[in-house]
């Protein structure tokens, strides 16, 4: 229930910013090369809470989304795709659900149509031998949406992919692992607690390169508030815990894992849907890992009201919450921590952090934000964590309008949910959640838009320009919106983007007539975009396009 509540209840922040640009063409499948953003039809004003039953709200839902306003017929399911040696994709199995049968597997585009790879029980078996393994699948369906639960490739071909598994009162966090393209599974159990960490995150890809050997992974555990945030505040807000580190190798062919690294004590949450940033990073014999520090010393301040509530920065950018970066010797465990970036508002954990690595060893990390301003910065020597380019904003077009939590003084911000990848010309590529005005889409204060960013290095590789913002979808409705984005790179460099628009009203969570609570998935309506020149141009993705 704490993870629903983390994201469901999203306090509104009326924030806007101005952005025109064309309105999305009849068929934006993937015979149209010519981008144009997506544009579904703006939603009714009234009767979204008059459906009886949730198959007459999901049937509506579908009617307004992407399949059928676009004519957009995927033969596959809709999950960020991963990629091996020979660029074949991999996508987790579901039936447009939030969760997923425990032995479910993936499936791989093979050029001429699909094939199922199932994870099968066998791995279950040696895991549990003590358990029946029929009433441990049932008991164990895989959530897509809040876990990342997609696969990823090391060099040497291997696939991994993690799981939640609960035995009794035991709980325990499983790598599951394939040798040879997910046609047979081995597992490792990384940590069984009876109080297992909340969240977890693993290294993922950010290039086209694969990971350099086994994934390692990131648990946090929430140990209490900042002084404060002990009332009156939602758990994103205030919320300090544990972070750990923990790295996995191989011995005489078998994954083992290595000895957890308590990072931080005073560690935010690291929603995996707050922009699925990746914040683990491997360079040779050094793993670079970046997260959101909480603030414990900022005095809270009262609204008009007497309530206690979030201060906004000024202009200097004070009060902030820390972006930290650690950098850990493999061979030793060894680690050394330094702040890098400020990120606004306080104590927010949507502002979560990203990391990718230049050829030359640059690693570049951006600061998340909560309708503000993002912030980037990029390492001054190659693989080390010494010294810092100075802070810049992504952001800085002209809005025309102040965000609540914007530095004052500063145009642009607006921005939510940080996705960051980096292709083989060391270029970087953004996307977020942008509070966007519009009267020509929407004759109110604020919408929430998908918009996309993209920076690429002068002539000397010193210095990373940021394009202005491009929106690529506009939503369906005005006020907020979440996308729950994901973006990745394939090995030879295209682009991919699953989303979802979302809203925590009608006709998406509501309670119908005869009572009945309506929870949509966001997994129901998802979409996936896909751009094979540098983010220029983006289309809805049918099967021949993964060949």
């Amino acid at each position: 229930m704490k993870k629903v509540v983390f994201f469901l209840l999203i306090a509104f922040i009326a924030v806007s910013a101005y952005y025109k640009d064309k309105e999305g063409q009849a068929d934006f499948a993937s015979t149209s090369r010519t981008f144009t953003p997506i544009k579904l039809p703006a939603l009714p004003k009234s009767g979204l809470n008059n459906f009886n039953t949730a198959a007459e709200a999901y049937n509506f839902q579908e009617s307004q989304h992407e399949r059928n306003v676009f004519h957009w017929t995927p033969g596959f399911p809709v999950y960020i795709p991963t990629f091996d040696s020979q660029n074949r994709p991999y996508l987790r199995q579901h039936e447009r659900s939030q969760t997923t049968a425990l032995t479910s597997g993936f499936v791989r585009y093979d050029g001429g149509g699909w094939t199922e790879l199932s994870l099968g029980s066998d791995f279950l078996k040696d895991l549990f031998p003590k358990s029946n393994i029929e009433e441990l699948t049932r008991a164990n369906r895989q959530d897509l949406l809040w876990d990342p639960k997609m696969a990823v490739f090391d060099r040497d071909d291997i696939m991994y992919t993690p799981l939640r598994i609960k035995d009794g009162l035991d709980k325990s966090y499983v790598v599951a692992y394939s040798k040879d393209y997910g046609r047979s599974w081995k597992a490792l159990n990384l940590l069984t607690e009876t109080a297992l960490p909340e969240w977890y995150d693993l290294e993922r890809p950010t290039s086209v390169d694969a990971l350099p050997g086994p994934p390692a992974f990131l648990y946090y555990q929430a140990t209490g508030k900042a002084p404060g945030y002990e009332r009156g505040f939602e758990y994103w807000q205030g919320t300090v815990g544990k972070l750990t580190f923990q790295m996995t190798h191989f011995e005489k062919d078998e994954l083992v894992r290595d000895l957890p690294v308590v990072l931080s004590e005073n560690a935010q949450p690291i929603g995996y849907r707050s922009g699925s940033g990746v914040k683990i990073l491997r360079s040779k014999d050094k793993y670079f890992i970046t997260w959101l520090e909480a603030t414990l010393d900022h005095k809270m301040e009262k609204n008009e009201r007497g309530r206690v509530t979030n201060s906004k920065p000024d202009k200097a950018g004070n009060p902030y919450s820390a972006i930290w970066i650690a950098e850990v010797d493999v061979k030793t465990r060894n680690f050394k921590k330094t702040e890098i970036l400020k990120t606004w508002p306080l104590n927010d954990s949507h502002n979560q952090p990203a990391i990718v690595r230049s050829q030359d060893g640059t690693l570049h990390v951006i600061g998340g934000a909560h309708g503000a301003h993002f912030t980037y910065t990029r390492s001054l020597k190659p693989d080390s964590i010494d010294s810092w380019s100075p802070a810049e904003f992504v952001n800085t077009t002209d809005s025309g309008y102040s965000a609540n939590f914007n530095i004052p003084g500063v145009q642009g911000g607006s921005q939510t949910y940080a996705s960051l990848v980096i292709d083989s010309q060391n270029r970087l590529h953004l996307a977020y959640r942008l509070w966007a005005h519009d009267k020509s889409v929407f004759d109110f204060e604020y919408f929430g838009a998908l918009a996309y960013q993209s920076a690429e290095p002068d002539s000397s590789e010193k210095k990373w320009k940021w394009s202005e913002p491009k929106i690529l979808v506009y939503p369906n409705a005005q006020e907020y919106t979440h996308y729950y984005q994901v973006l990745t790179i394939d090995r030879k460099g295209s682009l991919y983007l699953e989303y979802s628009q979302m809203r925590p009203y009608a006709p998406y969570y509501f309670k119908s007539p005869s009572g009945e609570a309506i929870n949509t998935s966001p997994m129901l309506n998802s979409a996936l975009l896909k751009s094979e020149d540098q983010g220029k141009n983006w289309f809805l993705v049918n099967d021949k396009d993964f060949k």
